[in-house]
């Protein structure tokens, strides 16, 4: 198992940090020094919701993160292992889907919005803006319309963006395109 399949849980070293994978260095130290204090084992005391262990290991993953993104070897090899874990996932979903083809729910309360394809086990392939967010794709609304946003960082976002998900209740999985700024009215989702 390589270092992108054993941090499939917790996410890439780049989702640890909240930074997208084309961050400069400052960028990605700005990432690191937000993570390490919200994820500190002092702080995390104060938190009574999070076991220790969980709080120690949370630690020790941003820390592994900033060890390996900030040097500028161990960064192009941590690179190259990602891109191969992708296209060995890639290789296994069960079709392609854009904005077009899911539904959207608004969870009013915090405003998040929920992307659901349905999947033929009869469960759904799900995604929040939350998530997507995390991964450098930011999804927004308006009364009427959803679309992902370009940041303007077009240097560090590839041509052709898609992230993989996965269906809640079975092994298939399906790529989501994004394309940037592409309004689709709730009406035609």
């Amino acid at each position: 198992m390589n270092r992108c399949e054993s941090s499939a849980q917790w996410g890439s070293h780049y989702e640890i940090l909240s930074v997208k994978e084309g961050a400069s260095y400052e960028e990605i130290r700005s990432g690191y020094r937000s993570a390490i204090l919200n994820s500190h084992p002092d702080r995390s005391q104060q938190n009574t919701s999070d076991s220790s262990a969980a709080a120690d290991e949370k630690f020790l993953r941003v820390q592994r993160a900033w060890e390996v993104l900030s040097d500028s070897r161990s960064r192009a090899a941590y690179d190259n292992e990602l891109r191969a874990s992708r296209r060995r996932q890639d290789s296994s979903v069960s079709g392609d889907i854009d904005l077009m083809d899911v539904g959207v729910t608004v969870v009013e309360e915090s405003g998040v919005v929920e992307l659901c394809y349905d999947c033929r086990c009869g469960d759904c392939f799900s995604v929040d803006s939350s998530d997507l967010e995390r991964m450098g794709y930011k999804l927004s609304r308006d009364r009427d319309n959803v679309w992902f946003e370009d940041d303007g960082d077009d240097a560090s976002r590839p041509a052709a963006a898609s992230v993989v998900i996965s269906c809640g209740s079975c092994s298939l999985r399906v790529r989501l395109s994004i394309e940037t700024g592409l309004k689709v009215p709730f009406g035609s989702i």
